[in-house]
Order: structure tokens, then sequence, then C-alpha cells
């Protein structure tokens, strides 16, 4: 086959795909789709004394919120219902991260006085602490 008819034959194989996809959307799903309907403006601030993030199955996988003191927190749980990662202040201010069985590995904290902390805590239940 030479170069003009190998142009040829591509160019009409593009165009018969595009046409082919072009017939078979209007047959079958009949028009474009988007994922999210447009809602217009979006608002510049949402103000609300608690934010919960929900699952398909309806439970609640993280919420924005505030403690017993008034001072707000990040709680984020997995599909079990376990509690996994705290973000929050209180008397120190810091995060929390929980493994599979929502024992606490890991937590970081700034106290009143601004000094941090690191503790970590193996499975074996063996701790480690570090005060710069």
């Amino acid at each position: 086959m030479d170069r003009p008819q190998t142009g040829v034959l591509i160019t009409f194989s593009i165009l018969s795909g595009v046409l082919g996809g072009i017939v078979a959307t209007c047959l079958v799903g009949g028009g474009l789709l988007t994922a999210q309907e447009s809602i217009g403006e979006v608002p510049a601030v949402v103000s609300a004394k608690e934010f919960r993030l929900i699952d398909r199955q309806g439970h609640t996988r993280a919420s924005l919120s505030f403690n017993e003191e008034g001072q707000p927190f990040l709680q984020m749980r997995d599909e079990f219902n376990t509690d996994r990662v705290w973000v929050g202040i209180s008397k120190e201010t810091g995060v929390d991260v929980r493994d599979v069985d929502g024992k606490t590995r890991l937590v970081l904290s700034v106290d009143d006085e601004g000094f941090p902390s690191l503790v970590v805590r193996d499975r074996k239940r063996q701790t480690k602490s570090f005060h710069p």
C-alpha cells in the first residue's frame, strides 16, 4: 500500500470511530452526563456548629465539632467505626493516631507552655517519648 492510500485509510478509520461513538451515545445514553449538577453560585462562607461526613451506608466517617470545653476538633473513623485520627485543641493541642484496633499508636502534642512532645507506642505496648 502506498502513502496516499495509507493516509486515507487512517483518516477514514478515525472518522468512522468518532461517528460510531456519537451514534452509540445517542442510541444508548441519550446525551452527555455530568458527575454533579451545577448548583449555581457557591457560598463564600458556610457556618455551622458541627459538620459530619457521612458514607454511602449512612455512617459518620468524620466530624468537625467542639469538645466539652468548647474547643474545636476533627475526628475521623474507618469503615468499621473505629476512631482512627483525632486533631484538636485541649489541655494539650495535638494529633492522636490509632491503629485498626483503636489503640493509640502516635500522639503529637504541644502543651500549654509551648513544649512539643511525640509519643509512639508499638503493638507490644512499648512506648518511646520524645521531648525536645
